[in-house]
């Protein structure tokens, strides 16, 4: 049997592993590990929503690393949105993810209560595809109960990637009462390359806009000119990305 170059690379494991460890219980990451949730850390921070990758330990300690003051990460679910993919690609391969605003639609998220000098190193990660924006008159049920009806999120400004003319949402993010089709980041990143770079080996694909920053910018300006339209709740832009 032939090897599978997505099971076998580095490279291609982080690309096509997007979005990663998602845990579905609350946690404080602190040294680079998830331990118990200590809910009195959120006093003073910031809510701040993590709907694909920020949800994730794996993703935490790339930005994070092993040294840093603990971040409580609670689970909540939000009402009214799903999280679909971006029309762009991340610097490792990924093709991540965007929250959409969605009637009816109820979807599990994480939200990261973070400090001034916590929230600047995200700044970093996440300025050049999003817009920092403080969210209103949503509905986020916390896991402990409580409900948050303002919290941040990273809202993506380069649209959303559609098939049949609807957005197309993240399969490892299970959703109640979905309305749109979803896939997983291998079939996603296979209907791009099928776009993109019709009988290209998909690994090709992948190594190419990993490797070429300049390819991959071309490649993200094909995938906006053939995106829907974001669609976000009210919300205001406190942090403008790099349009």
């Amino acid at each position: 049997m032939a090897e599978n170059p997505f099971e076998t690379d580095p490279v291609l494991q982080r690309a096509a592993g997007y979005p990663y460890d998602i845990t579905q219980t609350s946690f404080t990451f602190v040294d680079g590990e998830a331990a118990p949730f200590d809910p009195a850390l959120i006093k003073g921070r910031y809510p701040v929503i993590g709907y694909g990758s920020n949800q994730s330990p794996q993703r935490l300690r790339q930005k994070y690393g092993a040294k840093h003051l603990p971040i409580p990460v609670q689970r909540g679910r939000l009402a009214d949105h799903d999280v679909v993919y971006s029309a762009h690609f991340s610097s490792y391969g990924s093709l991540p993810a965007a929250l959409r605003h969605v009637e009816g639609t109820v979807v599990p998220v994480a939200v990261n209560w973070l400090d001034d000098e916590q929230l600047a190193a995200m700044h970093e990660t996440e300025w050049d595809n999003y817009h920092y924006a403080r969210l209103t008159g949503i509905s986020l049920k916390l896991a402990e109960g409580d409900v948050l009806d303002e919290a941040y999120a990273y809202l993506s400004f380069r649209g959303h990637v559609a098939r049949d003319g609807e957005p197309i949402a993240l399969a490892a993010v299970v959703a109640d009462n979905r309305r749109y089709s979803a896939l997983n980041q291998i079939d996603a990143l296979t209907l791009m390359r099928d776009r993109l770079a019709s009988g290209m080996a998909l690994a090709d694909f992948v190594h190419g806009h990993i490797a070429d920053a300049d390819l991959r910018a071309a490649r993200v300006r094909q995938l906006m000119d053939a995106a829907v339209d974001v669609q976000h709740a009210a919300h205001e832009v406190v942090y403008q990305g790099l349009e």
